[in-house]
């Protein structure tokens, strides 16, 4: 059986195979990644919620959009780059150097470090770290994370919701997304 060369493959190891084909399929070791489906998008409206989502690259609430998601991946790292409708987001993910069964996403001054829990289901991250400047912060702010994604009805499906004290709801996304191209 030959080694696996994706960032997920390695990180789950023989885990790797419980996995639905679907999301083995977005999160493989292809070289590069092409997928379009839809996503709805919410956060709450306040200026600190938005004043993040901006500084951070995160998409403004909307009530049903086009996404649009292109993975680049190398030995060293993956980009994502994700539209929704209009909006843009692109973050950048490498092996953690202090969690080793962790990856980190970097996102614009942001740095989240995720181990992944796998189930026959799907992938849920679980936080392991987060810093802003390279300031630690502290994973209680972190409570109302959720991210992760599942296989249902023969599509992809991913959510991702982040509530912050202080904040409110930062963001959250939920939808699904099928391949179109794959190298």
């Amino acid at each position: 059986m030959p080694l696996p060369t994706g960032l997920f493959p390695i990180l789950l190891g023989a885990r790797w195979d419980a996995l639905p084909l679907g999301v083995r399929a977005l999160h493989g070791s292809q070289h590069r990644v092409n997928a379009r489906g839809r996503v709805v998008v919410s956060g709450d409206s306040r200026w600190p919620a938005r004043a993040l989502r901006g500084l951070l690259g995160l998409p403004p609430p909307c009530a049903d959009a086009a996404i649009d998601v292109r993975i680049i991946r190398n030995e060293v790292h993956e980009i994502w780059a994700r539209r929704f409708g209009d909006a843009r987001m692109q973050s950048v993910l490498t092996r953690s150097r202090r969690h080793p069964d962790a990856f980190e996403e970097h996102l614009g001054p942001a740095r989240f470090a995720f181990a992944l829990a796998a189930s026959g289901a799907g992938l849920r991250w679980v936080l392991r770290e987060a810093r802003v400047l390279a300031v630690r912060l502290p994973l209680r702010w972190f409570g109302g994370l959720i991210a992760g994604c599942a296989e249902r009805d023969g599509r992809y499906r991913f959510e991702i919701a982040v509530q912050l004290p202080g904040i409110g709801l930062l963001v959250a996304y939920a939808g699904w997304l099928e391949i179109v191209d794959v190298e």
